[in-house]
């Protein structure tokens, strides 16, 4: 065995652990939204839940299709700005697990107005998640592993993977809050 590989495969296995546990408590409160919420936004301007689900299913399917050598995420800003936010913001979002107000989802993961059946967005986020996960761990194991984010340039396998457990708890924790909320906000395309 490498010296520290151990130490890395617990520290991976910690990552794939924390990652499952966000999925679930994202899954768990969706599925507590009333029906009739699941295609309203969450607040004025904001996505609705099915929204914000088709968002982490494209952002799943994004990374895995970089992963099998398809195109990621479009790199957004100049390299000086991606440098600068991948050694100041991504480690604050990292440490603390909260995304600065008003960050934009890169287009390539933007919401799909086409699946508005909660069942079956859960099952797909599910899967795609899941399969990520897999992907993202095979290829880890078998050597370095950079994927793209549109705003931070490469990262690395380690991340990648904090990153959309960081995304995906944020998200949940917009869903909690629609979850409470018995106030129905019209959607703006209505």
């Amino acid at each position: 065995m490498i010296p520290g590989q151990g130490q890395r495969m617990a520290d991976w296995a910690t990552l794939v652990a924390a990652h499952s546990a966000a999925l679930e408590a994202f899954l768990h409160t969706a599925r507590q939204i009333p029906p009739g919420r699941w295609t309203q936004p969450i607040a004025l301007g904001k996505w609705t839940p099915a929204e914000i689900t088709s968002h982490l299913c494209e952002s799943y399917s994004v990374l895995r299709a970089e992963l099998t050598g398809r195109p990621g995420m479009e790199l957004r800003l100049r390299p000086l700005q991606r440098w600068v936010l991948r050694h100041t913001l991504l480690p604050r979002i990292l440490a603390s697990g909260k995304f600065p107000a008003g960050a934009r989802a890169p287009r390539e993961t933007r919401p799909r107005p086409d699946e508005w059946n909660r069942g079956t967005a859960l099952h797909t986020l599910s899967t795609e998640a899941d399969s990520f996960v897999q992907d993202l761990s095979d290829r880890a194991r078998a050597g370095r592993i950079r994927l793209t984010h549109a705003y931070f340039g490469t990262m690395s396998a380690r991340q990648s993977l904090r990153m959309v457990t960081v995304h995906i708890r944020h998200h949940a924790h917009q869903l909690a809050h629609a979850a409470e909320s018995s106030v129905s906000i019209p959607h703006p395309s209505l």
